[in-house]
């Protein structure tokens, strides 16, 4: 088979390895209620399998990203999917939650390469309206994870015991490699010899962060993932003991919101293709601005569960819309750099991540004013970010 940067077969696969760490968190959602059951654990505490792989998926973005620009894409994709379905199957055999937690923390490392990598080989497309496109496509793709990973999750705590989730993420995680090794070409022309070197790193990361578009993409991407965390950290445990949702039956609530995602993408694909990236990111920071005011309310309001979804769901479209503009944005200045600025990306978007599923499970007392709080406060910082960048290039206009 002819390896090619183009068709179908092409974009899944960039897709599915852009969805492995979605799939990783939102299939354990629905099972975090049982897991601290098990483990004579608070309800609360299942959200720390979250903030585990989120810890390590952080930290291991800085060291794929730089390992793929050094000896290119496939390598280094390769080793850390093997890894990422040992990690798994430790998962699913483990006893002890210290240990479990350790294996998520190192299935997040290990998880961390695919998107990374997935990310740099859409920016060695050449980068402009064709990668914006491309991670559009991509983050379409992902969509689907949570749309079907938590009722995937849900489904196999009806049959089994929630060890039978980490055995589907090794089988996953196998079928990736696969599909990588048969489809993906080396996309990397020319390796960075220099890549590894401390002061090379250094200076990469300071021309990036020097540049407004760079800085401005993270912010954005950072501030809605920060509220996005807290729905994965604990909206399981808000819908079970305040609303009464059983674990079993919240991977299908849980799809609702995953719908409102792929609405969020699939427009933010249409009007990147018509209008360019900055269109898009005007029309999520009105979208984002308008949930953080609702998520306020909310917060000082006992909504019913349909009317608190429905604000849910409007906040995850607002994320499926500037996650893509946001990258793309940010990756528009890396240039040769494009392992080392999707590596920064992505660890500034899991450290607002891990922040705000600490921030959830720290205030989560029950009632779903944790999630409301902390959805309100990265919706508003992610509009006060497009907001900021589009006075900026105002101001700099001719």
């Amino acid at each position: 088979m002819l390896k090619r940067t183009d068709g179908p077969a092409f974009v899944a696969t960039l897709g599915m390895l852009a969805a492995v760490t979605a799939t990783a968190i939102d299939i354990s959602i629905p099972a975090q209620p049982k897991i601290a059951q098990d483990f004579g654990a608070a309800p609360g505490a299942g959200g720390a399998i979250v903030t585990a792989y989120l810890l390590g998926f952080g930290a291991g973005q800085m060291v794929w990203g730089l390992l793929a620009d050094r000896f290119g894409r496939l390598a280094p994709l390769y080793v850390s999917l093997v890894c990422f379905v040992v990690a798994s199957i430790v998962c699913a055999i483990t006893e002890s939650f210290t240990l479990l937690l350790v294996a998520r923390g190192v299935q997040g490392v290990m998880g961390s390469a695919a998107p990374v990598i997935a990310r740099a080989i859409a920016r060695d497309q050449g980068g402009g309206i064709r990668s914006a496109r491309l991670l559009s496509t991509m983050t379409i793709i992902v969509g689907l994870a949570p749309l079907l990973a938590p009722t995937v999750g849900s489904g196999l705590l009806t049959l089994f015991a929630w060890p039978a989730i980490f055995w589907f993420l090794a089988t996953f995680g196998g079928i990736a490699l696969l599909c990588s090794v048969v489809v993906l070409p080396e996309t990397l022309q020319v390796a960075d010899q220099a890549a590894l070197s401390l002061r090379r790193i250094l200076a990469g990361a300071a021309a990036l962060f020097r540049s407004p578009d760079f800085v401005g993409g993270v912010a954005v991407t950072s501030s809605i993932f920060f509220g996005y965390a807290s729905l994965l950290a604990i909206g399981a445990a808000v819908a079970d003991v305040r609303y009464g949702v059983p674990p079993e039956a919240f991977g299908p609530v849980f799809a609702i919101a995953a719908a409102a995602f792929l609405v969020g993408s699939t427009t933010a694909r249409t009007l990147a293709g018509k209008y360019g990236i900055e269109r898009v990111l005007i029309c999520g920071g009105i979208l984002a601005a308008s949930v953080g005011v609702t998520m306020l309310v909310l917060s000082a309001a006992e909504p019913s569960l349909p009317v608190l979804w429905a604000g849910v769901a409007a906040y995850v479209a607002a994320f499926g819309s500037l996650m893509p503009a946001g990258t793309a944005k940010a990756l528009e200045p890396a240039g040769g750099m494009a392992g080392l600025g999707s590596s920064l990306i992505g660890t500034s978007n899991m450290l607002a991540g891990v922040a705000g599923s600490v921030l959830a499970v720290q205030l989560f007392d029950g009632s779903h004013r944790a999630l409301t709080m902390v959805m309100a406060g990265g919706a508003l910082m992610a509009a006060t970010a497009v907001l900021a960048g589009l006075l900026r290039r105002r101001r700099h206009a001719p």
